[in-house]
């Protein structure tokens, strides 16, 4: 024990045994909830100025023990690294106000840095400059932070690995040529499997620019050979890291991917098990909005995956009284006939707030959570409203809308519209053509005029888009059929 680093080892392993004794817990049988005490279910919160001090000198000394340590290179690395810093900075506070107000998203912006220069050092001590897996954190900041940032990311990175291995510029035009082709890609990943194409066509784009570079004469042929295949062994690798640690951020972060969508989307769900068995009408009518929603952020430009995934839990609410919604009533007997129209409200209403509640105990992801907290915006419930004013006319009309918030994002507009349009058009007698249009348009222009998109970025554009989109929608879903003779 009187080795430092046998000491070193004694106590990480204490440490780590202690660590995991704390988290064993039995494997639940009823549906998998999320527990306060869980480590990755815990929000971290770190002040954003400390995670970018805490980055910007883990990456300096980082930058300085790769490199010659002399006053010029120590100034040199305080250059790159405080300008890199600045230009993010600005250019989140510019185009991604919101990723800057998110403290997850800074603590994993800031935690991607740290891990990729860790990787780009060991790579080229042990291995290959070739080999840092540039293009796997470029698509993992595309894909958990946003596409800019993914750009952002390529370029910054691969600067840092040029400069690491003494302003290498065709390293540089190497890992950049990669990781753009593989941030390019980012928004049609829909599996697992996806990753494995990703390290593919990294590896081949690498084995194209370094064949170019060769052909210029900077490289031998043995040179050559040795950087084909640590070019080829960086597609690999790139796979590798992004399977391992694509679920941990996403878990640890709270990041929502398509993968992550799909997987609620399937209905093997426990939550959309539930609504299938104790609310099917509201089950057919969530399916049914799935369709509209989905078409119309897909004309739009937007995330139609998170549009039809957020359809399919926004009325999850439901299920604490399904009886009370119209869609789940089979028989004649309406519950609301023998309630005040005080109390029908704030059954209607609390279906927003309980859908909330059941999707954070079901650990649905937090875009999902504000879809289904904005479907209704502050609209009003006019049917009761009216059943109100018959018995006192004295009664104010804010007392009957919901409690919001408004939509947020242009995906929360269009589920709201998407499920008043599908309910609307429902209840038409003779779905035709100039009805459903009708309907859908007068919607639309009373959510506009009752203010419930003043809160998200949605266009005048985006709205004319949408209604032609959910128009057409519907009228395919209610088209008329031929009457077969029997």
């Amino acid at each position: 024990m009187n080795n430092p680093f046998e000491k070193l080892k004694f106590w990480i392993t204490f440490v780590l045994i202690k660590f995991v004794r704390k988290l064993r817990t039995e494997r639940p049988k009823s549906p998998v909830v999320r527990e306060p005490k869980n480590l990755l279910s815990k929000e971290i919160k770190i002040p954003t100025f400390i995670s970018l001090i805490f980055t910007v000198i883990a990456i300096y000394c980082m930058f300085v023990t790769g490199l010659a340590v002399n006053y010029k290179t120590m100034l040199g690395a305080v250059i790159l690294i405080a300008t890199s810093a600045a230009f993010f900075i600005l250019y989140a506070r510019s185009k991604e106000k919101m990723m800057l107000k998110d403290n997850d998203a800074v603590v994993l912006m800031c935690l991607l840095f740290i891990i990729a220069v860790l990787m780009f050092q060991i790579s080229r001590e042990y291995i290959s400059a070739f080999v840092s897996p540039v293009s796997a954190f470029a698509l993992m900041s595309a894909m958990l932070l946003s596409p800019r940032f993914g750009i952002l990311y390529a370029v910054s990175l691969s600067s840092f690995v040029a400069f690491l291995n003494f302003m290498r510029f065709d390293i540089f035009i190497v890992m950049l040529c990669g990781s753009v082709v593989a941030v390019a890609g980012a928004q049609s990943i829909r599996s697992r499997a996806d990753f494995i194409n990703t390290g593919i066509k990294t590896a081949a784009v690498h084995a194209i620019i370094i064949t170019m570079f060769y052909f210029f004469g900077s490289y031998n042929v043995t040179e050559f050979k040795h950087n084909l295949f640590y070019g080829a062994l960086n597609g690999a690798f790139v796979s590798i890291i992004i399977l391992v640690f694509m679920p941990l951020f996403e878990k640890l972060f709270s990041r929502t991917t398509n993968i992550k969508l799909l997987e609620l989307s399937d209905f093997n769900n426990p939550l959309l098990k539930r609504l299938i068995l104790e609310a099917p009408g509201t089950y057919h009518h969530s399916v049914m909005a799935a369709d509209i929603a989905e078409q119309a952020a897909n004309v739009i430009n937007d995330n139609s995956l998170l549009a039809r995934v957020g359809a399919y839990y926004h009325d999850i609410g439901k299920l604490k009284n399904p009886q009370y919604f119209i869609e789940n009533q089979v028989s004649d007997n309406n519950p609301h006939d023998g309630l005040s129209p005080t109390m029908s409200n704030l059954i209607l209403v609390s279906h927003v707030k309980d859908g909330v509640t059941l999707a954070k105990q079901y650990n649905v992801d937090s875009e999902i959570i504000n879809i289904i907290g904005q479907h209704h915006g502050t609209t009003s419930i006019h049917t009761f409203y009216h059943r109100a004013l018959e018995e006192s006319p004295n009664i104010d009309i804010e007392n009957f809308r919901y409690p919001g918030p408004k939509p947020a994002t242009k995906v929360a507009a269009i589920v709201m519209i998407a499920d008043s349009s599908e309910a609307a058009c429902r209840c038409i007698e003779e779905p035709t053509a100039t009805r459903i249009k009708d309907t859908v348009e007068k919607i639309i222009n009373n959510k506009f005029i009752d203010g419930q998109f003043s809160d998200c970025p949605i266009t005048l554009k985006d709205l004319e888009a949408i209604r032609s989109s959910i128009i057409s929608t519907i009228i395919g879903i209610y088209h008329i059929r031929i009457e077969y003779k029997e």
